[in-house]
């Protein structure tokens, strides 16, 4: 063998193991980033508004996290409650403005912290382990005195968390989902994707490749089977799928596909001008007027 052919056997052999070590190397990075976000810390009383009392609240989940929340009760409940789930890297703070447009219908309220998030210790999973928390948090609810009747509203995460666990939770009277995701690998790609330079942009499937391996290897998760689409299409809950065209985190084609999942079982509402779990701010008696007539149909949650 001549010199150069030497020189390009040995280039081609640190290719082949240089690249996908690589891979992995940066793929377990964002893993770890996606498993552990970074997060704000929780006020030591919750926020009330007139006419609803509030309270921290817990659970647990089956596997023995401990799940943290505030319970929003308002003074004439309307025998409706609604689960409230907020973004990643976010807490339950972040949806507690928005409930007051249920707690003023008279629905009860609760606003958990998604695991890994606020006080709720763990890992996030991204619908995977949340899926049971749901159940959980379902049971708590429908135990709590004028309550007879179990709604659920997500954004982001929490949306997805919501339509993720549809496949075994047939409690929900409706769900609300904005800003939803179809699936992890979908949107780790996605999201992936739009972050790398240029030149880079066509390894992004390949560095979400090595984030799942290595979340499987290291934790025994497969963040693959973390799916709304899956928990949609089995359901038979009413779903609202709420997106904003102009969202540059989720693409609103994630919406598309859940609805076309199961078309008989969802609406799909494409809000234009609206960015990423933002309709409300965007435009708040279009949004209160759809959601609240979507839960007042008959058969669904009020």
């Amino acid at each position: 063998m001549t010199r150069g052919k030497k020189w390009f056997a040995l280039s081609l052999l640190q290719l082949v193991i240089v690249v996908p070590v690589a891979t992995v190397a940066m793929g377990a990075f964002a893993a770890e980033n996606a498993l552990h976000p970074r997060t704000d810390a929780i006020p030591p009383v919750c926020p009330c508004v007139a006419h609803v009392r509030c309270r921290s609240v817990e659970t647990l989940a089956p596997d023995g996290t401990r799940l943290k929340a505030w319970y929003y009760e308002p003074d004439n409940p309307n025998g409706g409650a609604v689960l409230m789930l907020h973004g990643v890297g976010g807490n339950r703070t972040d949806v507690v403005a928005l409930g007051t447009v249920f707690e003023k219908e008279g629905y009860s309220v609760l606003t958990p912290d998604l695991r890994g998030h606020g006080e709720t210790t763990g890992l996030v999973t991204y619908g995977v382990n949340e899926a049971q928390d749901v159940r959980a948090w379902a049971d708590w609810l429908l135990k709590q005195p004028h309550v007879d009747r179990l709604n659920g509203f997500g954004a982001s995460l929490g949306a997805s968390v919501l339509l993720a666990s549809l496949q075994t939770e047939t409690r929900f009277r409706a769900v609300i989902a904005e800003s939803a995701y179809s699936d992890f690998p979908a949107i780790a790609k996605e999201r992936t994707h739009r972050s790398l330079p240029v030149p880079a942009k066509y390894l992004s499937g390949l560095f979400v490749q090595g984030g799942l391996i290595w979340t499987n290897l290291r934790y025994g998760i497969n963040l693959a089977n973390a799916s709304a689409v899956d928990g949609i299409r089995a359901t038979h809950t009413p779903v609202l799928l709420a997106h904003g065209l102009a969202d540059n985190l989720t693409s609103p084609d994630n919406s598309r596909a859940l609805a076309a999942a199961n078309p008989a079982m969802t609406q799909l509402w494409l809000m234009p001008n609206a960015g990423h779990a933002n309709l409300w701010a965007t435009s708040r008696e279009a949004f209160e007027t759809r959601v609240l007539s979507f839960l007042a149909q008959p058969g669904h949650g009020k």
